[in-house]
């Protein structure tokens, strides 16, 4: 079939007219081969690899000249071409939005994280199906797909494996996909997704979810080049690192031993020198101050330094991992003879660093997300219980390392992620390697370019139109533009020359060198309800926010603010976000909090579930909503002669979860706080044989955030044990964690049964019931409706 007969923007592509001759049998038939040939890719296409790291900062990276040894990423850059004006913008979930789909994040439904769907258009959560993700038009031009890694673009409601599936990597463009569906995951147990089915916990010892990542990815290059050595592939390797919990190998961090013992100010200092060496700062460049809300380094006091140097160094060795493995996955493609013809786009991070580890970094990062204020001195006591300094960074810590080093890894911009008003939130290092098109080794680009042109990029590359239609529905342009054009040409004039920026009332507005940043009052780890509520309808006034305008063709790093000088070109600049924002679904602002705010979704009418025996990997936002008010698990048993042992029911781990489970025969309950405090009970009497009723029951003081209560044991109806929950988890155990019947697969609840993990009951469990409204009145049940949701909107601006 000739290319030219081809019409590509329309997917699928029809099937070609038989161009042979047909008679009543085989004598004087004609055939025609093209016919029932696959539809080839054009002629010459490339393999692509998209690379995308997470939650990692423009001077961190030591190819950017940042104190992270990254040679996979020096090594591209040295052979390709390095962008220092690249963009995203500024949170997770809306970059991979953007990213995928060639628009704004805002315009598909992105303007908030995945976990947290709103009811207005911009902060739905749902890819529209108008505007299908660009790898779906490389699927049906002849290329083979894949997604390993971090999806983060599935609403936390569709996580189950009983779908639906339409917003899961495979149906939106990808042959194969192995990685995690949510916002982050553990490093050494996360729960697999493989294709639309969940693998759960990898039993291996050893395993480390980054290494075996790039294993799956070469994996399926070379299964992909046994099963078809002319079809270009189209690779997109999605790393968990560097999103808490920042987890690795101690070989890995202990490189970074003593690194950072000069602290967070003279780091960046010396970044900042580097990257004036290297040219990807300019030499008139200024060093942005650090923020009042940040204290000196000379302030702190020599344990504070100690701890504080730990968290960055087991940061920059988990980071350093990652290209490693990027690594690993290039040096197969080359190892096959095609990185010659393999379009690598490397772009180190979703968005600025994390300053989401609140000042004092965190042991668990789920402390910060269930809203819980801890001080130094307390972290410092939890770090000494879970194992101490040299345990930062293993299982048996979610870590997050302090807001200050995040603004270091930031350098030379103000704040970070979630800040789309400043560079610190939106400017990221990309890196472009492609010999058999780029002639220029070592380059470095300074055109604006953003996270939407990424996939109309490709797709010129690729000599494939964007597509028109797909699946019969008319699609809507995209919003990005190739910067192909600059691959040739270091002094192309820019042809993204307008861009808007907002994430969680933050907001940018760039034009022709000018950038309006207009940030919102609030540090971005400041989630208490008195920060809040100074956002509240009828009570935040927007255009009161502070704004700051700058010039970047003549101030790289926001340092010189004009807007007293250039009043005319504020109200412009003002005026024109406003238009973006009606023509790509911003408004209303803040419209990701709106349960914050009162505005709560009807209540659902199921108030039980039923979970059998074999259910395993239960996704961390599908379980019942047990937080916050009265539940009660309730659970049939089957237990032989001489005993059983073994977990019942169980749902994330130490660091936050629930295990009821029976050990030395006895039925036992274990909640852990957040892994600041554990809660357990136990029944004072073994438990009988035969067929047997367990129930838990917790009675909630009040239907109030992180409510305690009063846990009861029964066993057959009768109580057999209890005791007080002083507090119970307001928001969320974990991101990632699944839920278990009859077994607790990952990191275990209780730490007692770590040995036996995954501790499997030994006799058998018919069924677990959950009971979400054993006894609330109907006044109850509203309240904590409301108060519920509330909680919720904390975490959806963490997460």
């Amino acid at each position: 079939m000739s290319d030219q007969t081809i019409d590509r923007s329309r997917l699928p592509i029809r099937r070609p007219p038989f161009q042979g001759v047909l008679e009543r049998t085989l004598g004087g038939s004609q055939p025609d081969w093209n016919f029932v040939a696959p539809i080839p890719a054009p002629e010459g296409a490339p393999n692509v690899l998209l690379v995308l790291t997470d939650d990692a900062g423009f001077g961190n990276p030591s190819g950017f000249g940042g104190p992270i040894s990254t040679p996979t990423l020096e090594r591209l850059a040295a052979d390709g071409l390095s962008y220092n004006r690249f963009h995203t913008t500024a949170l997770c979930s809306p970059t991979r939005a953007a990213l995928m789909t060639g628009r704004n994040h805002h315009a598909v439904g992105f303007g908030m994280v995945g976990e947290f769907a709103g009811p207005f258009p911009g902060y739905s959560a749902m890819l529209p199906k108008d505007c299908q993700p660009f790898p779906k038009t490389l699927q049906g031009n002849g290329y083979s797909t894949a997604c390993f890694g971090k999806w983060h673009l599935t609403p936390d409601h569709m996580q189950g494996t009983g779908g639906p599936f339409d917003r899961w990597p495979n149906a939106v463009g990808f042959d194969y996909f192995w990685g995690f569906l949510g916002g982050e995951s553990g490093q050494f147990d996360p729960v697999i997704i493989e294709n639309n089915k969940a693998i759960g916990v990898p039993a291996e010892d050893d395993f480390y979810f980054p290494d075996a990542m790039a294993d799956k990815t070469i994996e399926w290059l070379h299964g992909v080049r046994a099963h078809g050595s002319d079809r270009p592939w189209f690779a997109y390797f999605a790393t968990g690192c560097s999103h808490a919990p920042h987890q690795v190998p101690s070989e890995w961090s202990d490189k970074y031993k003593g690194a950072f013992d000069q602290g967070w100010d003279k780091l960046r200092e010396e970044t900042f020198a580097r990257q004036k060496q290297l040219g990807v700062v300019p030499a008139d460049a200024e060093l942005t101050p650090r923020p009042d809300a940040m204290p000196a380094w000379d302030s702190l006091n020599e344990t504070q330094q100690r701890v504080y140097a730990r968290q960055m160094e087991v940061y920059a060795g988990y980071s350093e991992n990652a290209d490693w493995n990027i690594g690993r996955v290039i040096d197969a493609i080359d190892e096959m003879g095609e990185l010659e013809n393999t379009l690598v786009i490397y772009i180190w991070g979703d968005n600025g660093a994390s300053l989401e580890g609140t000042l004092s970094g965190t042991f668990n990062e789920w402390t910060t997300m269930n809203g819980l204020p801890l001080t130094d001195e307390q972290q410092l006591q939890l770090v000494l219980k879970w194992g101490g300094l040299e345990a930062w960074g293993t299982e048996l810590m979610a870590p997050h390392y302090s807001a200050a080093w995040a603004w270091a890894g930031d350098c030379p911009f103000q704040w970070g992620k979630q800040v789309a008003s400043h560079l610190g939130g939106t400017r990221d290092p990309m890196v472009v390697h492609w010999p058999k098109r780029i002639h220029e080794q070592g380059g470095l680009r300074s055109q604006f370019t953003h996270v939407t042109d990424i996939g109309p990029t490709i797709l010129e590359a690729a000599g494939i139109p964007q597509a028109t239609h797909i699946d019969g529905v008319e699609q809507q342009p995209m919003h990005g533009t190739s910067f192909a054009y600059s691959l040739d040409d270091a002094s192309a004039a820019e042809r993204h020359t307008q861009q808007y920026f907002e994430i969680l009332g933050n907001r940018g507005m760039y034009k022709d060198g000018w950038w309006l940043a207009w940030m919102m009052p609030r540090i971005p780890w400041k989630v208490d309800p008195e920060t809040l509520k100074q956002f509240a309808p009828g009570v935040w006034d927007p255009e009161s926010d502070p704004v700051e305008l700058y010039y970047l063709p003549d101030d790289f790093t926001q340092t010189n603010n004009l807007a007293e000088q250039h009043s005319d070109k504020v109200q412009e600049l003002k005026e024109l976000f406003w238009q973006e924002a009606e023509q790509n679904n911003v408004l209303p602002l803040l419209g990701g909090l709106t349960t914050f705010f009162g505005m709560t979704p009807p209540m659902s009418t199921q108030t039980q579930f039923t979970y059998y025996g074999d259910v395993q990997n239960v996704a961390s936002g599908m379980i019942p909503r047990i937080y916050n008010h009265s539940y009660t698990i309730s659970a049939e048993l089957e237990i032989p002669e001489g005993g059983a042992e073994g977990v019942i029911v169980a749902e994330a781990d130490h660091l936050g979860g629930f295990s009821l489970f029976v050990q030395d025969g006895k039925l036992k309950h274990t909640y852990s706080f957040v892994g600041v405090q554990e809660f357990k009970q136990e029944s004072e009497t073994r438990l009988p044989s035969g067929s047997v009723r367990v129930r838990m029951e917790f009675a909630a003081d009040a239907p109030k955030p992180a409510t305690g209560g009063e846990v009861t044991l029964y066993v057959n109806d009768e109580p057999v044990g209890g005791g007080r929950m002083e507090h119970t988890t307001p928001v969320r155990f974990t991101a990632y964690a699944g839920m278990d019947i009859g077994r607790d697969n990952g990191m275990p609840v209780d730490r007692s049964y770590a040995d036996k993990s995954p501790f499997a009951f030994t006799g058998k469990v018919k069924k677990v019931v959950f009971d979400i409204n054993p006894h609330l009145t109907e006044e109850h049940e509203e309240e904590l409706h409301e108060h519920a949701h509330q909680a919720l909107a904390a975490h959806a601006i963490n997460a």
